[in-house]
């Protein structure tokens, strides 16, 4: 290839880059601004009742934007590598609504600050290389075992709960959550979310990818029983999310994509209410998914400002430090801001980073959600993309919703680094050009 045809391939990539970039930036942007609408004009006049009141300060507002920019030059464009994808994923699922509560409820502004310092460290962090682990020889006879003998118990569980009967009534997930209860099967609640968040959503893309339609169903049937016996409307989605990610992961720009699908499901939300009165849309979609962890998350700062840090007492350390309320610390904050000490008041990342060390919690838990983050690339290094996004897509949501211990066991983020490391790896490929 001649001088001037290497020039006008640079000028073309530069180009490709430029256009991919823009477009990604009006995406997320777009985002952004459909949701601090669907906040005005729904949520805060429907739900006020829940605390999310109206308070719009017009400064704040326009310092989210300002943040929403600063974080938005310094995400990695490329999808490269998985870990790139679970960070666009927890910068729309989580960052920018805490944007979107902080200007709409007037919230603090030294925790606003801190969220964004906390993502700048961890973009800046994942800049390092990646960590590099041994290679295994493939071992499909151990993989499968470790899935059929999680079914197994899933199925045990499921039909001491409910007998295996079937429920698509979302009406009644919190009578079917209080006979979830009271079974009290032991590690019950491990295995069934290992099932429903990580082996299913990684074993169903295997199936799909190869065609494999009696296996992938027998997958949907586990997930519904996993919803009817337990009420959480997690698992009734997951299979839907994971498909719609994986269709996401293989076009030209996810970033795109990622957004747009949650600017749909929001106007979707609006639109549903204001032409035939429905609010479960937007309440479910909108304000549960995406603004209820942001609020908590400032009332988290609020308690745990007041009150300090209590270092990992209700956890990890119990043993060695004394946990100063009665409470563990979702009902505590449930029964402190919402007057119900039975709410599940579960934080997200940033306040569970600062619920337990303080603003020292953002360095620490930045340092080990990248550690994880590179665990993830070392894991899924060769793997199908597809199967990889599907096996840490639930964990990643979690982590907008619990805390980052909580999630690496109980909801199996330490699980699905296991079975993508014990997939084989795919034929190499070219590699899409890049979009940074």
């Amino acid at each position: 290839m001649d001088v001037n045809n290497q020039i006008q391939l640079k000028i073309t990539k530069l180009g490709s880059i430029k256009k991919s970039t823009i477009s990604s930036f009006f995406a997320v942007l777009l985002f952004k601004i459909v949701l601090d609408l669907s906040y005005y004009l729904i949520i805060s006049k429907l739900f006020e009742y829940m605390k999310f009141s109206l308070n719009l300060n017009v400064i704040k507002l326009f310092e989210s934007y300002f943040l929403f920019f600063v974080i938005f030059l310094l995400i990695p464009k490329s999808p490269k590598q998985l870990s790139i994808l679970m960070v666009w994923l927890l910068i729309l699922i989580s960052y920018i609504p805490i944007l979107t509560i902080y200007a709409f409820k007037n919230e603090s502004r030294i925790f606003m600050y801190a969220v964004t310092y906390f993502w700048i460290f961890v973009l800046l962090l994942l800049r390092l290389p990646s960590l590099q682990l041994p290679s295994i020889k493939e071992s499909k006879l151990f993989r499968f075992f470790l899935v059929i003998s999680l079914s197994i118990i899933s199925l045990f569980a499921i039909y001491n709960i409910s007998g295996f009967s079937f429920n698509f009534d979302l009406t009644k997930v919190y009578d079917i959550r209080a006979q979830y209860a009271q079974t009290k099967i032991p590690l019950a609640g491990y295995f069934l979310n290992w099932v429903g968040y990580i082996v299913n959503t990684a074993f169903f893309a295997l199936f799909i990818k190869k065609k494999q339609w009696i296996y992938a169903a027998f997958v949907v049937v586990l997930q519904l029983l996993l919803f009817s016996a337990t009420g959480n409307k997690t698992f009734i989605f997951a299979l839907p999310f994971v498909l719609a990610l994986m269709w996401i992961s293989s076009r030209k720009n996810p970033l795109v994509y990622m957004a747009v699908g949650l600017i749909v499901i929001m106007i979707l939300g609006m639109l549903s209410y204001w032409i035939a009165g429905d609010i479960w849309t937007s309440s479910l979609l909108t304000r549960r998914t995406l603004l209820v962890p942001a609020q908590l998350a400032f009332c988290y700062f609020d308690f745990f400002s007041s009150n300090g840090p209590i270092f990992l007492s209700h956890s990890i350390f119990r043993f060695f430090l004394d946990y100063p309320y009665p409470l563990n610390p979702p009902r505590l904050i449930g029964k402190v801001y919402f007057d119900k000490p039975d709410m599940a008041a579960n934080n997200g990342v940033v306040g569970d980073a600062f619920m337990n060390f303080g603003f020292v919690g953002f360095i620490l838990w930045s340092i080990l959600l990248v550690i994880i983050l590179k665990l993830v690339d070392s894991c899924s290094k060769g793997k199908d993309k597809k199967i990889g996004i599907a096996a840490v897509a639930m964990p990643s949501v979690v982590l907008a919703n619990s805390a980052l211990l909580t999630t690496l066991l109980t909801h199996g983020l330490l699980l699905a680094l296991l079975v993508l490391y014990l997939f084989p790896k795919e034929t190499p490929v070219k590699q899409s050009e890049s979009y940074e």
